[in-house]
């Protein structure tokens, strides 16, 4: 049993070093081709979320009273962590040289904020319809919201209440407002939206272009010409 937990052991640190490994060489690729105002974002987010990835994947040891180090679960957490982290720095290649600040970049796209938060949207006839969803936290703390946003320019904002008696919700789209190419999301009296350790806020960064099936669901009972942009 002990060496067969000790190959466990072995296997999940070699699969994390491996990712690791890969992890590094995008991060320096982004270094060299990325604008420099641009890769500051990602340096600054890179730091942010190597902390968050180390508390997640240590969530379980801790609770079970395991040392991480030696906690085959650990490691396994850490390398499946690091390869979608692969693919969302991959993504920031997309951004090329962004517009000036102010002026809106795309809008239709599926976004990710990297630490469990999913941003769909497609504007069509001056609304934005998007719908967002976040699993926050060892615990998955849920939220979920969709509308209809209105759009001014690099600014999209969406209200709705979901009681008589309570103040509404608000939720801010800022497109491109750090001249990096992402949609920063500020929101106001979510809580009915999501569970108490969940947040809607974040800088979602565009992974790919939205399919038929994201468009069919924004789109659901609304006109529109079922085109997708670039």
């Amino acid at each position: 049993m002990c060496l067969a937990q000790g190959e466990d052991l072995d296997r999940a640190r070699a699969e994390f070093a491996a990712q690791d490994k890969v992890l590094n060489a995008t991060y320096q690729d982004l270094k060299k081709s990325l604008p420099e105002r641009a890769f500051a974002r990602v340096q600054e987010d890179q730091r942010k979320w190597i902390d968050h990835r180390d508390y997640m994947s240590a969530w379980d040891s801790k609770r079970l009273q395991k040392n991480p180090e030696n906690d085959p679960e650990y490691w396994m957490s850490a390398a499946q962590m690091t390869a979608s982290r692969i693919a969302f720095l991959k993504a920031w290649k997309g951004i090329g040289a962004p517009p000036p600040r102010g002026k809106p970049g795309r809008w239709d796209g599926v976004y990710l904020d990297g630490y469990g938060g999913i941003l769909r949207i497609a504007k069509r006839a001056g609304k934005l319809h998007f719908s967002l969803e976040v699993a926050r936290g060892p615990n998955f703390h849920n939220g979920v919201c969709g509308g209809q946003a209105e759009v001014n320019g690099a600014m999209a904002w969406f209200s709705t209440r979901y009681s008589p008696d309570e103040a509404p919700m608000w939720l801010t789209f800022l497109n491109n407002r750090g001249w990096d190419g992402r949609i920063e999301v500020i929101g106001e009296n979510t809580g009915f939206f999501h569970g108490l350790s969940a947040y809607f806020e974040g800088h979602y960064l565009r992974v790919r272009k939205l399919n038929a099936k994201d468009l069919a669901e924004l789109l659901k009972a609304v006109p529109g010409d079922g085109t997708v942009e670039e």
